[in-house]
C-alpha cells in the first residue's frame, strides 16, 4: 500500500469511496451540501489531499487543510473502502495527514466525524484524539476531536 498526494483526477474515486462508506451506514452522499468539497479533491493548493492505493487501485482518501484558527489544521473526508479496513490503511492515511499538517506549520489538528463511524472513532481515540465540544452547531450524531501534533 502507498499513500500519495491526490491529483484532480482522483475526485471521482474519492466520491466513490466516500459515497460507498456513507451508504454502508445508511447515510447519503451530499454533493451540494456537506460533501461539496469532494468535487475539488486533489485540486486545492491550501489542502493536502491524499490517496491510499494498492497497485493503481485507490482504497482510501483523506484531506487536511485550514479551518479558521491559523494554528489548527482540519482533517476531513478520511474514508477507507470496506474490504481494505482493518489493515492499517486508515492509520497510514491519518499519520500522513499529520505529517502534512506539521509540514505546513500547524500545531494541532481537529476533525468532525459521526458516532456511527465506530471504526473511525476508535482509530482517532487510539491516535490520541480527545473529544471536545464544538462551538458551531453540530448535526445529530456528529462529534469533534482534537489533538496536538
Amino acid at each position: 500500500m502507498v499513500v500519495r498526494p491526490a491529483v484532480a483526477s482522483d475526485a471521482a474515486d474519492a466520491a466513490r469511496i466516500i459515497g460507498d462508506a456513507l451508504a454502508e451506514h445508511g447515510l447519503s452522499f451530499e454533493p451540494e451540501g456537506r460533501d461539496a468539497d469532494v468535487a475539488t479533491f486533489g485540486a486545492k493548493p491550501e489542502h493536502d489531499d491524499l490517496v491510499a492505493e494498492i497497485g493503481d487501485r485507490p482504497i482510501g482518501v483523506g484531506s487536511v487543510g485550514p479551518h479558521g484558527d491559523p494554528g489548527v489544521a482540519w482533517i476531513s473526508k478520511l474514508f477507507v473502502e470496506r474490504d481494505a479496513r482493518g489493515r492499517g490503511v486508515g492509520r497510514a492515511l491519518l499519520e500522513a495527514l499529520h505529517a502534512a499538517a506539521r509540514a505546513r506549520g500547524y500545531a494541532s489538528v481537529g476533525l468532525r466525524t459521526r458516532v456511527v463511524f465506530r471504526e473511525a472513532v476508535a482509530l482517532y481515540e487510539s491516535a490520541g484524539y480527545v473529544r471536545r465540544a464544538d462551538p458551531a452547531p453540530l448535526a445529530p450524531g456528529d462529534v469533534v476531536y482534537f489533538r496536538a501534533l
